[in-house]
């Protein structure tokens, strides 16, 4: 009895971290449509529109041209003027969150050039000190305005 217990919580221990049967994807009824036989007219109708419109859409630009109409070309239209508006609207706001999110890199200094950029600010420190307190001339304003 107490081997028979183990077993079983070794079984179920082992059975808690297996991956669980996952079914195919099924049509479920939110997805299905009704039989044909019990559809209302308007049912009808309105299958009758979506099956028109799913091989609608697929339709390049010239083919709707050709082979469509009225109504359902303006729709075409409207679709697809939308889609368009709406990406590119999306590559804007990809391209702004691309700034943000990948900066600028400013490469990192090399041994040589922390080197060059140090010996510049040491030429420059030993030129201002050779040049001395600035020189300032007493009546120069004066001397300036009789000019």
């Amino acid at each position: 009895m107490k081997v028979f217990a183990i077993l079983m919580t070794l079984l179920v221990g082992a059975s808690s971290f297996a991956i669980p049967k996952t079914h195919g994807t099924s049509r479920t009824a939110l997805s299905a449509w009704i039989p044909e036989e019990d559809m209302t007219a308007d049912h009808l109708e309105i299958k009758r529109q979506c099956d028109q419109w799913n091989a609608i859409r697929h339709y390049s630009r010239e083919e709707a041209a050709e082979k469509l109409d009225g109504e359902l070309l303006e729709a075409y239209n409207r679709y697809y003027k939308k889609y368009d508006e709406d990406m590119e609207w999306m590559v804007a706001l990809s391209e702004k969150l691309n700034k943000i999110m990948f900066p600028p890199q400013v490469p990192k200094k090399g041994k040589k050039q922390k080197k060059r950029e140090k010996f510049a600010r040491q030429q420059a420190y030993i030129a201002t000190r050779l040049a001395g307190p600035p020189k300032v001339v007493v009546g120069a304003e004066e001397a300036e305005e009789k000019r």
